[in-house]
């Protein structure tokens, strides 16, 4: 006769211990790590999807500060453009004045020195505007600014070269009436021709500025997206722990009471 065999319950024990000491150990490494997917093996699919959303969310980090890069370019550009409009409004204003009958010679020549200082500003904007090592004025270019986080994702800005313009200031002479008469119509058209570029660099700008926005709440949402699918949810993860702690002592002590009952019996046999 077998008195108090408890081999199923033993085996049953066993196994439901080791499942919750499983389940402890998962939840607490979900809480140490802040991973609610530590290994391929935890969710092979969320894995993933998770990667490929963080990969993209990276791209975006990197095309927002190409974006920001590229509105930095333009705003660089079109306050140098703003200088050469200011000068060629002066300009404007010094030869209306010299082009009339009442100055003298001498005023022209005075008049004169003032353009020539205008001129070499002009000249130094042109030479010396620069982002990040590169002149911007010295040659036409169209400059396409990464702002994706895939290939060919681009907005281009294309600056025409300001030599013409510039050379037309310099020849600049207000020395004699004729002379003014000249420069009234170059420094008309300078100042037409550089507002062009600066509306173009304007409309590019405005672009830009809606592309960051874009691309931040692109970024928040492939940000929030992989957060779900990866991160811990804390208050499940310690519900979790606390389950299987409770659990696990609640087997120690039905195996503790089933030991009793066994012992007992065998008292009575006894």
């Amino acid at each position: 006769m077998k008195v108090g065999s408890n081999n199923i319950s033993l085996s049953s024990s066993n196994t439901s211990s080791t499942s919750l000491k499983e389940q402890q150990e998962s939840a607490m490494k979900r809480l140490v790590s802040g991973l609610k997917i530590n290994s391929a093996k935890d969710d092979t699919a969320g894995l993933q999807i998770a990667n490929r959303l963080a990969n993209q969310s990276s791209g975006i980090q990197v095309a927002m500060r190409n974006a920001s890069d590229a509105f930095s370019y333009s705003s660089v550009a079109e306050s140098a453009l703003s200088g050469i409009n200011d000068a060629a409004g002066r300009i404007n204003e010094l030869s209306l004045r010299a082009a009339n009958a009442s100055m003298s010679a001498a005023d022209r020549d005075s008049i004169q020195q003032e353009i020539v200082q205008l001129q070499g500003q002009v000249s130094d904007i042109q030479s010396q505007t620069s982002f990040a090592g590169q002149t911007i004025f010295t040659q036409s270019n169209n400059n396409q600014f990464q702002v994706g986080a895939n290939a060919n994702t681009t907005i281009g800005l294309s600056l025409s070269s300001i030599n013409e313009q510039i050379d037309a200031m310099n020849s600049i002479d207000v020395t004699t009436i004729a002379g003014a008469q000249d420069a009234i119509s170059i420094s008309q058209t300078v100042n037409e021709n550089i507002s062009g570029q600066r509306g173009q660099i304007g409309a590019f700008q405005n672009r830009i500025e809606s592309t960051i926005n874009n691309l931040s709440n692109s970024y928040v949402q492939s940000e929030s997206a992989r957060s779900r699918i990866e991160d811990t949810d804390y208050a499940k993860a310690t519900a979790d722990n606390i389950q299987a702690s409770i659990m696990g002592q609640a087997n120690v002590a039905v195996q503790a009471q089933a030991n009793l009952s066994k012992g007992l019996a065998l008292n009575l046999l006894n």
